[in-house]
């Protein structure tokens, strides 16, 4: 299908409109936008601008409900090949185009980015089965004003660290009896002046804690992760590798990467990244957001927040919500990982009426990825 001219409506996420443009390949693409998206139309333009130059733009301003005005734009262009877009945007102007297109015979469209369907309006409904090319998180997140500034990624994809996070969710019942001790500062202590170097007061720990400490360190002297040296009351360890004592003492990240690595497993997913850091297009670009885990599946994000712990409350649900909103509006996949089911039962009754799937770790890999392939089938 030869188009001249894609009319579609600016939105605060706008991977339809980029889907669209590259399904049609339009020579032409008028965006039709109200006053208060300039900022959102600004970040769409960027977009074109680097990744579809050879697209000619054209930017129309039509307040919500303006019949006469939809109708000048799409009229004026009704003897090109003309496509209309009602994906996004204002309902009401969405109606009003649909009809305008259905009493002048002009070519329509809808897309259903989580289902693969494009919906063509001509003489009758056509429903087809698409394989819209696949977005990227950057892409995405750029589409619609945000921007990428870090993620720890990499941190996931390192053999010790691997190994170890395994270790933990192999035995969770033994990590979630001692891992408070790690932020015990009386028992592990930090030296200010060398963030390498930690003291461990043995006159602290019991019999058996000894004995795990001991096969610990006795692994992370093996796999080069560290040196130490013992004495009657205590022990002090020397980090070979900084990230190593940062994924030690900072909660919750071995499950950051656990879900990072068996999300990565899953063949319907496209990307995943970890740690990722975001701003957002917003007044000011001073506060930065922040999600523990993001995937991608067929251009729709997956947002994760990681909780090893059963201490997360509507606090907890609400940032997440807030988060993923931000980077995939209405389509997006929102999931809350944790080790324990919460403490107050409201919390899953409140995570299911915001679309949130609540997912319990209980470090068995297959039954994780079955619950994170359901939770990414939901219909909704």
């Amino acid at each position: 299908m030869n188009i001249d001219i894609l009319i579609t409506q600016v939105d605060e996420h706008n991977e339809f409109n980029i889907l669209a443009t590259k399904r049609f390949n339009p020579k032409k693409v008028i965006f039709i936008y109200k006053k208060e998206d300039e900022s959102f139309l600004k970040s769409l333009k960027n977009y074109y601008t680097t990744y579809l130059p050879n697209t000619t733009l054209q930017e129309l301003i039509v307040i919500e409900g303006d019949i006469n005005g939809l109708r000048k734009i799409i009229l004026d262009n009704k003897n090109k090949s003309l496509i209309v877009n009602l994906t996004g945007g204002s309902r009401i102007n969405s109606l009003e185009m649909f009809n305008i297109c259905k009493d002048n015979s002009i070519k329509a469209i809808y897309i259903d980015i989580k289902n693969k369907k494009l919906y063509l309006f001509d003489n009758k409904v056509e429903i087809i089965r698409e394989e819209f090319e696949d977005l990227e998180l950057d892409k995405i997140i750029k589409a619609s004003g945000g921007e990428v500034i870090n993620d720890s990624t990499e941190l996931a994809n390192k053999k010790d660290l691997i190994l170890l996070t395994k270790a933990i969710y192999k035995n969770l019942e033994i990590w979630h009896k001692y891992k408070q001790k790690l932020y015990d500062s009386n028992i592990f202590i930090h030296y200010a002046e060398d963030s390498n170097v930690i003291k461990i007061n043995l006159n602290l720990l019991s019999k058996d804690e000894k004995v795990i400490l001991s096969k610990i360190l006795i692994y992370l002297k093996r796999i080069g992760g560290i040196d130490y040296t013992t004495e009657e009351k205590e022990i002090k360890v020397y980090f070979k590798k900084e990230y190593l004592k940062s994924f030690i003492f900072k909660s919750g990240t071995w499950l950051e990467v656990a879900t990072n690595n068996i999300i990565n497993e899953i063949k319907e997913i496209d990307e995943v990244r970890s740690g990722v850091m975001f701003l957002w297009n917003d007044k000011s670009k001073i506060v930065r957001n922040e999600l523990d885990v993001v995937a991608v599946k067929d251009s729709v994000a997956i947002c994760i927040s990681c909780k090893d712990s059963d201490k997360y409350n509507e606090n907890s649900l609400n940032e997440l919500d807030v988060y993923s909103n931000k980077i995939g509006g209405k389509n997006v996949y929102k999931i809350l990982v944790a080790t324990k089911d919460p403490i107050k039962t409201a919390v899953k009754y409140r995570a299911m009426e915001m679309g949130i799937s609540l997912i319990i770790f209980d470090g068995n890999e297959e039954k994780f990825k079955i619950k994170i392939r359901e939770a990414i089938s939901k219909k909704k």
